[in-house]
């Protein structure tokens, strides 16, 4: 199959790409950070990858560039491993791409958030791109409208909230035993917090470190993962995505 990855082609076939009606581009931002003692650091970054590349086949004359594979996670870096970009320092790149991706004469340029400490590096630098590039859509996607998919997997699968898990969870868990089983040690998945994560606990970790909450950093349980449900979530949460950055194309 071609490439749709801006950076395995040359710019030659980019122009002749973009003047042949690729005019979306989609980019991932994720993270390098702990997932429990079981998953890698690219967890994030490689859902991020993998999510922008399937939008970028599924919705045409889309090319996809390159993910942004560290991001904004402070609130991990008492596990060893995590790297965090200040969140100045983020907005600075997402400002930067959008001005290099908007010059070649992209017209719709769509982010894909994976890790939740991205969304306000995003939403700060958002507004100032959209004032510079009028004519222009910018947006992101971070979990919009995912809920009701989140509830029916939890019942097919026999799972609550708290188990499917917000960070290194069932879903997570699952969803790497999919893409990439050799990195995830099997031996140690394990069950972390289990709990709703309300906006109190929420502030807690995001003030504190995410070990306030959780010794061995999972949120959630992934001793039922399986790459079978990886798939699973995956396919169902592909849907509501796919749905919702074409509604916002269409606007």
């Amino acid at each position: 199959m071609e490439t749709v990855r801006i950076d395995e082609m040359t710019w030659v076939d980019i122009k002749e790409k973009i003047e042949n009606g690729y005019k979306t581009v989609i980019f991932g931002v994720g993270s390098t950070e702990q997932h429990g003692p079981s998953l890698p650091e690219q967890t994030d970054a490689r859902q991020a990858d993998e999510f922008a590349h399937i939008i970028a086949l599924e919705l045409g004359n889309t090319l996809q560039a390159p993910t942004i594979n560290v991001g904004f996670s402070k609130y991990h870096m008492h596990f060893p491993g995590t790297i965090t970009l200040r969140k100045e320092t983020l907005s600075a790149i997402i400002e930067d791409y959008v001005n290099s991706l908007a010059s070649h004469g992209f017209e719709n340029i769509i982010i894909f958030i994976s890790h939740g400490g991205n969304e306000e590096p995003v939403n700060a630098v958002l507004p100032q791109l959209r004032e510079k590039y009028p004519e222009k859509k910018i947006f992101y996607y971070y979990t919009q409208d995912i809920l009701p998919a989140m509830r029916e997997m939890g019942q097919k699968h026999d799972l609550t909230f708290g188990e499917i898990g917000s960070h290194a969870g069932d879903m997570e868990a699952s969803v790497m035993l999919h893409l990439a089983p050799d990195l995830v040690r099997k031996e140690r998945l394990a069950k972390g917090y289990t709990k709703m994560i309300t906006p109190r606990v929420r502030k807690k970790y995001r003030a504190n470190g995410f070990q306030t909450i959780t010794e061995n950093g999972v949120v959630g349980d992934q001793t039922r993962a399986t790459a079978e449900k990886g798939k699973d979530y995956m396919d169902h949460f592909k849907k509501v995505v796919f749905n919702y950055i074409r509604q916002k194309l269409e606007q």
